[in-house]
């Protein structure tokens, strides 16, 4: 059984230390990375193996970093691009932006700040959440958040859905899961359509 939702991602960048250093803090967040430093090798892949996600050098020897990011959307057009540069220029991140780049990441990469942009694309995606146990904290956060704002008390809402207190609470700390049914019955305690609470997920 599959415990985190996979995410193919591609990257191109000339710099074979760069690739190595991108593929290892990726690989340990659970990405299904590849990475290539000939842009016709990777354009080749993604082609035959379409990417969730794509990082492409902007500066490339062999072509320009634009155009590999205009062919790579025009083989896999869902891919959500991010764009890599070192001292990037305002023309080259206006390039980058109508070529298709989504976000634009200034070298020296940092860990942090390549895995946030990663995972704030893929929330834009739809896919906010890789693991179970992370999908059941944001779900419980989800509605704890609702019953607060409905100023409605664990008690009574717990008795209202026709659950014990103490299920609520283990629910809404995301310490366990919920079947749908439970939810639908939390949902109809709040008077809150279940696809407000998923949207937000």
């Amino acid at each position: 059984m599959k415990r985190r939702i996979s995410v193919r991602t591609l990257v191109i960048d000339d710099d074979l230390a760069v690739c190595r250093k991108l593929h290892g803090w990726l690989a340990a967040a659970a990405f299904d990375v590849i990475t290539f430093t000939d842009p016709s090798e990777g354009l080749r892949y993604a082609t035959e193996n379409p990417c969730q996600l794509a990082l492409v050098d902007l500066r490339l020897p062999q072509a320009e970093g634009t155009e590999v990011i205009a062919s790579l959307l025009t083989a896999s057009p869902q891919t959500r691009v991010v764009a890599m540069a070192a001292f990037p220029e305002r023309d080259q991140v206006v390039a980058a932006t109508q070529a298709g780049a989504r976000d634009l990441l200034e070298k020296p990469i940092q860990q942090l700040t390549l895995l946030t942009a990663l995972e704030r694309q893929l929330a834009e995606m739809g896919i906010a959440a890789r693991t179970e146990a992370e999908f059941n904290r944001r779900l419980g956060a989800r509605m704890r958040a609702l019953r607060t704002d409905a100023g409605r008390k664990l008690n009574e809402v717990a008795a209202a859905a026709d659950i014990t207190s103490a299920q609520l609470s283990q629910i809404e700390l995301g310490k366990t899961a919920t079947t749908t049914w439970t939810l639908a019955r939390i949902c109809s305690a709040l008077q809150t359509p279940p696809t407000s609470v998923f949207s937000e997920l």
